[in-house]
């Protein structure tokens, strides 16, 4: 997981919201100038002590890197490892996508992929995941990128980028539903790794410029 995150920070598109007046929980947390308390020791924390233990500014993330610069497979074993419906569920997503390969980037500065989104609980609801994503938009468009590629996981994110503002356009590349991912084990016995919850997949290609999907 750290491989995928810097990957993306120093791709040097992915965009991070401060809270301007946070007020730091521990003395040795503004010093500097924010600081994680996790033990990764403890396998049975509750979401809220982790909240706890998280004393920094950052609220909101939305990562994203130029596909011309892509992930490498190798270091995402163990990724892929811990999350085991992550790697079928994008399988199925690129046989769903019946695209040629015009879309993809020839260079770098093309196609932007984002990656990732998370906003801390305390600020859900006050809009910020879209303020991110309709300034990353905004953003990739002034520095050339033709269009921005994303697999969504959530109604919320697949809602904003779905309608994006004028003068974008979104595509509907693929769609699925996690029900239906399947996964082998060991043993080569087939399941459903995301069984019982209930999520639409899909992936959406944001058009900047004009250009061919």
């Amino acid at each position: 997981m750290a491989y995928l995150i810097q990957h993306q920070i120093e791709s040097g598109h992915s965009l991070g919201v401060f809270d301007k007046e946070y007020e730091f929980k521990r003395p040795e947390s503004a010093t500097n100038s924010g600081k994680l308390y996790w033990d990764v020791d403890d396998e049975i924390v509750s979401v809220t002590k982790l909240l706890e233990q998280m004393d920094f500014p950052l609220v909101s993330v939305a990562m994203a890197y130029d596909s011309f610069d892509p992930l490498n497979p190798e270091k995402l074993v163990d990724m892929m490892a811990a999350l085991p419906g992550f790697g079928p569920a994008m399988g199925a997503l690129q046989a769903a996508d019946q695209r040629n390969n015009s879309w993809k980037a020839t260079g770098p500065g093309q196609v932007l992929f984002r990656a990732a989104t998370s906003t801390r609980h305390k600020y859900e609801g006050k809009g910020i995941m879209k303020a991110l994503a309709h300034h990353l938009m905004r953003t990739a468009a002034a520095k050339g990128f033709r269009a921005i590629q994303i697999e969504c996981v959530s109604d919320a994110v697949t809602h904003v980028w779905s309608h994006p503002p004028e003068p974008f356009h979104t595509n509907l590349v693929s769609e699925i539903n996690n029900m239906d991912v399947m996964a082998k084990d060991g043993s080569g016995s087939t399941y459903y790794p995301l069984r019982p919850a209930k999520q639409r997949l899909c992936k959406l290609y944001c058009r900047l410029q004009d250009s061919t999907v």
